[in-house]
């Protein structure tokens, strides 16, 4: 692990016992979850932090709203989205050539097939 990584884990670590603890278990999860991926999922997840925090403003808000559409899906029309094979289109940042009074365009159901929540944000507070 290169040093930058041990550093934010080791800051978790320190920040743990002053959490909540419901924030606590949130960050036990997310440590569980994390350590499932394989390698290149979690560089997938790293590149797409990086690509979400770069976005402008009205993008990023863009993104939260359509993840808080999907979050709201029942969980079977969830599994159906996945299934679709269209979902990582959902989430994907918008082209910077879009003109800004174009309203975007986004394809219904569509999310990020990374689990419950887009890799983007799934990762963001342990983001390793």
């Amino acid at each position: 692990m290169d040093n930058l990584r041990r550093k934010k884990w080791l800051g978790i670590a320190d920040r743990f016992a002053s959490m909540k603890p419901d924030e606590q278990q949130r960050t036990q999860h997310r440590m569980r979850e994390w350590v499932k991926l394989t390698p290149e999922q979690r560089n997938k997840a790293r590149d797409s932090y990086k690509d979400f925090k770069q976005l402008p403003p009205e993008q990023k808000q863009l993104v939260r709203q359509k993840w808080e559409a999907y979050a709201n899906l029942p969980t079977e029309e969830k599994q159906r989205v996945r299934e679709s094979g269209k979902s990582s289109r959902l989430l994907a940042p918008i082209q910077t050539n879009t003109p800004p009074s174009s309203p975007p365009t986004t394809i219904e159901g569509e999310i990020s097939t990374t689990g419950d929540k887009p890799a983007a944000t799934t990762n963001s507070s342990n983001h390793q």
